[in-house]
């Protein structure tokens, strides 16, 4: 497929080099966002869809944004809990349609907990398997994991810290804020808008704050209604 290229991964974990296929930037055209950054493209050339780099050899998945620290301990309890369940795997090296693009960030979760990535990675995961539901148009399941990835961002936020986060802290604020509103958590998500529009940076970053501006009268708005 002419929107696709392979790239070579090490594997985090068993350090095995294997073929994973990424989208051409140029064919990732955008129809357009929802107000949670949830992105959709036109055509199968959805980069969400390989993300996530699974290795066939022993099953470990991740993205970029993994540690590429692991401890002993650690891969001990995957290779029990992943690797020994685990046949060499070649599907998700192909390819993807959205089912196994789904598989391949539920397997990337799990790998997530196992090795205890940072709060901010792994609320990512939810995040984007929340997308994923949405486009399915799977509402229980979407919100589901959009509570996940939500809890996970506040314990970033508030306790893990935003270590190797490439984003502004006020994106995070605002996600805190957007999350909390679409799983129905209005008062949150009133206390997070507002703390965006009073970030230290708000100047710099006056799209979101405007953003966050919009969200904080559609939840009054709703609340009006309740």
């Amino acid at each position: 497929m002419s929107y696709l290229y392979s790239t070579k991964q090490d594997c985090l974990n068993c350090k095995k080099q294997f073929e994973s296929l990424k989208v051409r930037s140029k064919n990732c055209i955008v129809t357009h966002k929802d107000s949670d950054f949830c992105t959709y493209y036109k055509d199968a050339a959805n980069p969400y869809f390989y993300e996530v780099f699974v290795c066939p050899d022993c099953g470990f998945a991740f993205t970029n944004n993994f540690s590429n620290k692991i401890s002993d301990d650690k891969r001990e309890i995957f290779r029990q809990k992943v690797t020994e369940n685990w046949y060499k795997r070649q599907k998700y090296s192909f390819a993807r349609n959205l089912g196994a693009a789904m598989e391949a960030n539920k397997l990337a979760l799990l790998t997530a907990k196992i090795v205890d990535e940072k709060s901010w990675v792994t609320a990512g995961l939810a995040l984007r398997l929340g997308w994923l539901y949405r486009y399915q148009k799977k509402q229980e399941e979407e919100l589901k994991f959009l509570t996940i990835a939500r809890n996970l961002y506040l314990n970033a936020y508030e306790n893990d810290g935003l270590r190797g986060y490439e984003s502004p802290e006020i994106n995070i604020i605002y996600l805190l804020g957007e999350l909390s509103a679409r799983v129905g958590d209005y008062d949150e998500a009133i206390k997070w808008f507002n703390k965006v529009t009073e970030h230290e940076t708000k100047e710099l970053h006056k799209a979101i704050v405007n953003q966050a501006r919009d969200r904080w009268q559609d939840v009054r708005n709703e609340l009006k209604k309740a």
